[in-house]
């Protein structure tokens, strides 16, 4: 339904953001314990919601791009938060968020999962989400409190990606051009990538062929190896 303003309005949904599906998993358990419409972040056209569940993952210890430009143009009358991280530092994305979208927040959470560079254990701990699902229903604004993040996270992060991680294309690409395709960014044309790439992997995860491969450069090996962190944080 489209409103005065030509925005159309839902009243409840499930919004993701998730490259490796790490959060499209978290994302569908709500959708399928609440009832609720599910989407994909790039593909909803609707920006007005009574309820909504936002599940995205966390870059950098900071909130993604996408996920400000969507809280940017998005009215919601109860919002919900929840920030996938791959059992390093989550940083300080919920607070960030809650800059952004300084409404009614009812509930968020830190959920640790597999990190998008290591072959690690998926999140399986779906029973111990059933509160913030029943917060959902019973909307009362909480307030997020800041936490610690690296005071160089945000240095050059792109940079940092790009020279930590390589993605190449392998002798086993067909040319079917789906790389090119899913990546919403612009940063991969025909399996080569360019300045635009984020290091998501999702182009990675994706390839039918399995033709294009990555490697981590040695600080990200490094940095990899630290002690994994494995705490699920709740907001309600």
């Amino acid at each position: 339904m489209r409103n005065n303003e030509g925005i159309y309005k839902v009243t409840n949904a499930i919004v993701y953001y998730s490259n490796t599906n790490q959060s499209k998993r978290i994302a569908q358990y709500f959708a399928d314990n609440l009832h609720y419409p599910i989407w994909d972040i790039f593909e909803i056209p609707i920006h007005d919601f009574d309820n909504l569940v936002l599940v995205f993952p966390i870059h950098c210890q900071s909130l993604p791009d996408t996920v400000k430009e969507f809280l940017a143009q998005a009215k919601i009358s109860n919002l919900t938060l929840i920030a996938t991280y791959g059992r390093m530092c989550h940083g300080n994305a919920l607070y960030e968020a809650q800059r952004l979208y300084p409404h009614n927040i009812v509930a968020a959470a830190y959920v640790p999962t597999r990190h998008s560079y290591l072959q690690d254990k998926e999140f399986d701990g779906f029973d111990a989400l059933q509160p913030i699902a029943q917060k959902v229903l019973a909307p009362l604004p909480i307030k997020i409190p800041k936490s610690y993040k690296n005071p160089l996270s945000n240095l050059f992060k792109l940079k940092r990606s790009q020279l930590g991680i390589k993605i190449k294309r392998t002798e086993e690409c067909d040319g079917c051009g789906l790389c090119s395709q899913i990546c919403k960014h612009g940063g991969i044309t025909d399996g080569v990538t360019n300045k635009q790439c984020i290091r998501c992997l999702k182009c990675v995860s994706s390839c039918p062929k399995g033709a294009l491969k990555f490697s981590l450069s040695l600080p990200m090996k490094t940095y990899l190896k630290k002690k994994k962190q494995d705490k699920l944080v709740i907001y309600i």
